[in-house]
């Protein structure tokens, strides 16, 4: 049951990134990779929320955590594509934007976990 579960929000985590990404993307009509920021700062914000409404109020079986957390929003956050596009930035010569764009990720990620969890609490 646990793999299918996996199998079935992986799914859903890979395509809500697909669809979020493009869309942010396009819109930005930028070359900065607008699209994994958001899906990122997002997914943190989510999974903070989640996670620790989930610990104060709700019991979830094993099985359901590990498919929200690891299917969902292991394939919803994309780390390794900040990572090849801030390696690209940086090979580029766009130190200024690769730095903002490590910066703005880290901090805004921890700020949107913080977030979420405060949000949480209050539900």
């Amino acid at each position: 049951m646990r793999i299918v579960l996996l199998m079935a929000f992986g799914i859903l985590g890979t395509l809500s990134r697909y669809f979020l990404q493009g869309i942010v993307q396009t819109r930005t009509v930028s070359t900065f990779p607008y699209g994994t920021l958001v899906v990122n700062l997002l997914g943190c914000l989510l999974l903070g929320g989640i996670a620790q409404y989930a610990l104060l109020r709700l019991t979830i079986p094993p099985d359901w955590r590990i498919a929200i957390t690891v299917g969902f929003f292991g394939a919803f956050t994309t780390f390794s594509s900040f990572s090849w596009e801030t390696a690209r930035m940086i090979q580029d010569g766009q130190w200024r934007a690769a730095s903002t764009y490590v910066l703005v990720s880290v901090i805004g990620g921890l700020i949107g976990i913080f977030a979420g969890m405060k949000v949480a609490e209050r539900i």
